[in-house]
């Protein structure tokens, strides 16, 4: 299993790390044999093999000047030099935290959530299951209050209100984002479940409705009557990106997150999804079922 409890701060990194462990393997070199490349040495470079390793998987920043002696030591035609070091770029210029973030650190920073925060708006594909609550994406700000009150009684009202905000925010981050697919994948026991008070509650399957009809958003109830299934074990999120190659999935716990980006860490989420969507209400029936829980008579 990969190291799922460590947050890494930036995809571009762990994509310019792959491509250079591609473009390695590809002249036969192994790790030690370029940490004695003589280009390396020419230029200064100092790494060894474990570093070598830590940086082909994102787990370390790399400067421009290593970037280029790997690259000459690799023989890189001109478009891959040109793509690995546009990837660099975007890296060094997504470190600087939004003060929103800066303001909340103290919450955030255990959470191992800013990770997310940075990748969140630049997906373009997210593929959302929810078996408890509605998706952070689509709650309205009142129930957002409720939910992260009673999730965490740890937390002072301040801290309640900061991650409010944040939530808020992210909505407005991908709303302006590179998404142009949401598909929300909702438990049905969920919608029944009076979070904040039937006024609450009314008002935010209203706001699901109205998301609903927006042209990117995909939502699909899963009824209850589907029973047990690997879903149940806790919420995810599948994220695709238009600059990069590959996929992760995020996995949101009481009060920190964790991720993973091996292909058959993704792949096997991807298949519960598939699995747990093609079982779902159509978006159609979907909407029917929510404008008939709005219409039903308060308990």
């Amino acid at each position: 299993m990969p190291e799922s409890n460590e947050t890494r701060w930036s995809l571009e990194r762990m994509e310019v790390g792959g491509r250079l462990q591609e473009l390695r393997t590809r002249t036969g070199l192994t790790l030690s044999q370029v940490a004695r490349h003589p280009l390396l040495r020419e230029r200064g470079v100092k790494l060894d093999a474990t570093a070598l390793s830590r940086l082909e998987n994102g787990r370390r920043s790399i400067s421009r000047e290593t970037v280029d002696a790997l690259l000459d030591s690799y023989e890189a035609r001109a478009e891959e030099r040109q793509e690995i070091l546009a990837l660099l770029t975007v890296d060094a210029t997504r470190r600087r935290r939004p003060s929103l973030w800066r303001r909340h650190a103290a919450v955030l920073s255990p959470m191992q959530f800013e990770g997310y925060l940075t990748l969140e708006p630049r997906a373009s594909r997210l593929r959302n299951y929810q078996p408890a609550l509605i998706q952070g994406l689509l709650q309205t700000p009142d129930y957002a209050r409720h939910v992260i009150e009673r999730m965490r009684p740890d937390l002072s009202p301040a801290d309640v209100r900061g991650l409010v905000d944040v939530r808020i925010d992210r909505q407005r981050k991908v709303e302006d984002g590179a998404l142009t697919e949401f598909r929300a994948l909702i438990d049905g026991s969920s919608l029944r479940r009076v979070i904040g008070g039937e006024a609450v509650m009314r008002a935010q399957l209203e706001h699901l409705l109205a998301a609903s009809e927006q042209p990117r958003n995909t939502i699909r109830i899963l009824p209850e009557t589907v029973g047990c299934h690997p879903g149940l074990a806790g919420p995810f999120v599948l994220m695709s990106f238009p600059t990069v190659t590959r996929e992760v999935v995020w996995v949101e716990i009481m009060d920190r997150s964790v991720y993973f980006e091996e292909p058959a860490e993704v792949d096997r989420y991807a298949q519960v999804f598939r699995d747990l969507w093609n079982r779902a209400l159509e978006p159609d029936d979907t909407r029917a079922h929510l404008k008939k829980l709005i219409k039903e008579p308060s308990q």
